[in-house]
């Protein structure tokens, strides 16, 4: 009886292997993914800074692809004089933005507004579980902008997007800072830091406000201008000298408003007032000072209301303060300073508070934008101390600057447009290991002087390289290590700071040799990955997952210190289950490397067939 147990078993065992065949993909099959075009949305840049708002619960429907896209270009999107819907003060944009849906995750590109995907799966359960449809992991990236700092207010200023273009549209939005770490699942790049994860979706209960303006105090009361967030953020305008023509009362006591100020909307559902930025924690520790010819002012929120702090003209001390370059920060009629009050918040990080101050500045461009005037932010001081003496705040060391904005009308001839689209050049074809020459060039029509940048698709860039009189074509070469297909781009800076949009991307494939991975069957899975490229790789962290059905254990995780060139490294995974499964091998290295290899095998018990 147990030999004809045993010959049976035998037997399903030969069955099972011929009808188990082997079925091997390459990999994550990635390609570009073109956003439809954002939507016309009419509501009023004030309305919609006054209805920004938390939530945390969202309903079941789903976000279109038309609402993502408005949404996706607000927060970083490409503007229609080709500058950027947010504004870098170091022309850095060093956020990626991942997308995460039910489907995928992807990457958005600003450049081309369009999605790249990333990694195939539901990863919706990263972060807080709010139900939301849509989750936004905004990530620095370490080789863009080495200063996590300036890194953090520029995703403030994304997240200001996303709140402003979500309420607009019906939709909801929140920022969590607290369980950001878990996007490392997605298998991010080495040279890149989560930082915030954004929920996207339709709120459980619809928005229910009214009007209802705080009391008048010595500032006049918020109106509405004439602009929608789409033509605030499209009329931005970038300066580096303004004319000596003075702001109105009602013009400062607007951009005040919008940058730290009280919605003159009261909520009916939560029963309170929404602040203009978000709070990373519910606590409000900025203070908000504004220096113009006559003196220095502090603004109080609550009875939206300033007082005299010094009196005479301070805006000379305040330029000796911060590194200015070329920015006349003397000239501005009006200059707005939020410091960050270590005081109430400073057992968090520094960081967070980086994030809200970039949201208070990204407020106050947008609405001199809606004003019709013209701007420009500092964000490096260069002595704390000379600045808080020049605004009358001698000893009060718990008070620290992070961003200086100034304000005020230009002349015509003062207008400047940021470099065109480059024009990129270059072979499409070549070998790990050899060098390759490109070609870039940008036409500025204002003369100026441009600065190139090239990202090479492989987590590495060539950095802002000029000055280049306007439209000298520039060479620059590179080679890549691993086999694979990359995308190349390009982008223009002006003598002003004013960043141009990408080049449109040039795909680079190269041949040769690479990692390579084997998947074996038998008692478990056996993988073995061999270095088959012109460069060791270091600090592989490698995942073996099962899925399609039960697998117990269903993934399993390691790390390799270094595979050197024409090495081999062999791990191994045992797992208990029955049937058909997809069995994924997943590498994550050093210089961006990222491969995923799935099967398709047949478990029984712990043993794996159809894999060869």
């Amino acid at each position: 009886m147990r030999k004809k147990s045993i010959s049976i078993i035998f037997c399903m065992l030969l069955i099972i292997t011929a009808l188990a065949p082997l079925n091997l993909s390459a990999g994550n099959t990635r390609g570009w993914i073109p956003l439809p075009d954002p939507l016309p949305v009419d509501m009023l840049l004030e309305e919609s800074v006054s209805r920004r708002m938390s939530f945390r619960a969202y309903t079941t429907t789903s976000v279109t692809d038309e609402e993502l896209s408005t949404v996706l270009w607000a927060a970083y999107g490409v503007t229609t004089s080709g500058g950027r819907t947010v504004y870098s003060p170091n022309g850095t944009y060093s956020t990626t933005m991942y997308v995460i849906r039910s489907d995928a995750t992807y990457i958005y590109v600003p450049g081309n507004h369009s999605l790249f995907l990333w990694k195939t799966g539901n990863y919706l359960g990263l972060g807080q579980n709010t139900g939301a449809p849509i989750k936004f992991g905004l990530v620095w990236n370490k080789s863009i902008a080495p200063d996590e700092k300036a890194g953090m207010a520029e995703i403030g200023m994304i997240a200001q997007g996303v709140y402003y273009e979500a309420n607009a549209l019906g939709l909801a939005a929140i920022t969590t800072g607290m369980n950001a770490d878990d996007l490392y699942e997605l298998g991010l790049p080495s040279n890149e830091k989560a930082e915030i994860i954004m929920h996207l979706g339709h709120p459980t209960t619809p928005y229910n406000f009214n009007y209802n303006p705080l009391p008048p105090s010595n500032l006049p009361a918020v109106v509405n201008s004439t602009m929608t967030l789409a033509d605030a953020v499209n009329a931005r305008h970038i300066v580096n000298a303004w004319n000596n023509t003075e702001l109105t009362l009602l013009e400062a006591s607007q951009v005040l408003w919008c940058s730290y100020g009280t919605s003159y909307l009261y909520d009916n559902i939560n029963h309170k007032r929404h602040r203009t930025p978000p709070s990373a924690i519910g606590i409000y520790p900025f203070k908000i000072y504004a220096a113009n010819q006559s003196g220095v002012y502090q603004y109080s929120p609550s009875t939206h209301s300033v007082s005299l702090v010094v009196s005479g003209d301070k805006r000379e001390l305040i330029q000796d303060a911060v590194d200015h370059g070329n920015i006349s920060v003397t000239s501005a009629p009006l200059i707005i300073i939020p410091f960050w009050d270590k005081s109430m918040g400073g057992q968090n990080p520094l960081t967070w508070w980086q994030y809200e101050s970039g949201a208070i500045i990204n407020n106050v461009l947008l609405e001199a934008a809606a004003l019709n005037l013209s701007s420009n932010v500092l964000s490096v001081i260069t002595d704390q101390n000379a600045l808080r003496s020049a605004l009358g705040l001698s000893g009060q060391t718990n008070l620290i600057a992070m961003h200086v904005a100034m304000i005020g009308h230009v002349n015509q001839s003062s207008q400047n447009d940021p470099p065109l689209a480059p024009d990129l050049s270059g072979p499409t074809q070549g070998t790990n290991g050899v060098s390759y020459n490109y070609t870039v060039s940008a036409i500025d029509n204002d003369g100026d002087d441009v600065f190139y940048y090239v990202d090479w698709g492989d987590q590495t860039s060539s950095g802002w390289i000029g000055p280049f009189a306007s439209g000298t074509p520039v060479t620059f070469n590179h080679s890549w290590a691993f086999m694979g297909t990359y995308t190349i781009k390009a982008r223009a800076q002006d003598s002003h700071g004013l960043e141009g949009i990408w080049s449109l991307p040039l795909q680079m494939t190269i041949s040769g040799p690479g990692l390579e991975i084997a998947i074996k069957g038998g008692l478990g899975v056996t993988v073995t990955v061999t270095n088959n490229a012109s460069i060791p790789v270091t600090n592989v962290k490698w995942e073996i997952a099962f899925s399609g059905g039960f697998a117990f254990p269903d993934q399993k995780t390691g790390s390799i210190t270094t595979i050197p060139v024409d090495g081999q490294e062999t791990f191994r995974m045992m797992a208990l289950g029955l049937g058909r499964r997809t069995v994924t091998v997943s590498l994550q290295a050093d210089d961006g490397i990222s491969m995923e290899k799935p099967a398709d095998c047949f478990l029984f018990v712990f043993f794996v067939f159809g894999v060869t």
